[in-house]
């Protein structure tokens, strides 16, 4: 992966995580690594294809300016999304210097913006229209998010057919959707960040909460010198 900023970089492999540095224009890339080191030996990667334990919470969004997805190879612009909270393995998520198990949400890999390995839960967002009582939620074999193309999530999609992985039924759907509310229309992903995901890792992932601090952060921007007064003739 490269740098670890939600603005131009994708999580890296020794920190697959979701905190994004904030920028004015596109969101933060995956977080870095926690502040607190990690001491216990991390448990065995679980076999994938994966299932997510539950569907918490879904809230569709659209952005007045889109910024670049970097958790796939095609890297599109992304002006609407679904931010998600999902109840998960944690041995899925914890965090390692190797690849992991990739987040997919039907036919598209989802941006994961906290580990999630102590609380259990993982903020996540899934660019473009998605509905979600047709589009099964699972972990898939580790890789770096950032070499997924359209031939790859293919491929796992058939692994997870094939495990039969399945949408969570509509009941479960609406109840994660009315959780959510309506649809948030924000300016940018800064503020899809700031506004949104900030509180809902304060309240499924508090032990995250450096994260939300990060996403907080006022936006610096360049100002562009003034131009030197002309003369009076």
């Amino acid at each position: 992966m490269k740098a670890i900023s939600f603005a131009a970089c994708i999580l890296t492999a020794a920190s697959l995580a979701a905190a994004p540095l904030v920028m004015a224009d596109e969101p933060k890339a995956p977080p870095a690594k926690e502040k607190t080191v990690e001491t216990e030996k991390p448990p065995e990667i679980p076999a994938t294809p994966a299932t997510v334990a539950e569907l918490v919470y879904a809230r569709p969004f659209t952005l007045a300016k889109g910024y670049k997805f970097f958790w796939s190879k095609e890297r599109q612009n992304v002006t609407t999304g679904t931010l998600l909270v999902l109840k998960v393995d944690k041995a899925l998520v914890y965090p390692r210097a190797i690849a992991m198990p990739v987040l997919y949400v039907g036919d598209q890999t989802a941006e994961r913006l906290n580990h999630g390995h102590k609380s259990g839960h993982v903020i996540a967002i899934v660019p473009g229209e998605v509905d979600l009582t047709k589009q099964p939620i699972w972990f898939g074999t580790p890789d770096l998010p950032e070499r997924v193309d359209a031939k790859k999530i293919k491929s796992e999609r058939a692994l997870a057919d094939k495990a039969k992985i399945k949408p969570f039924s509509k009941e479960k759907v609406k109840a994660a959707l009315d959780k959510g509310g309506e649809r948030l229309r924000l300016e940018d992903a800064t503020a899809l960040l700031r506004e949104a995901a900030a509180p809902l890792i304060e309240e499924y992932s508090p032990q995250e909460k450096h994260l939300a601090d990060d996403f907080r952060r006022p936006v610096i921007t360049k100002k562009k010198p003034k131009e030197p007064a002309g003369e009076e003739d």
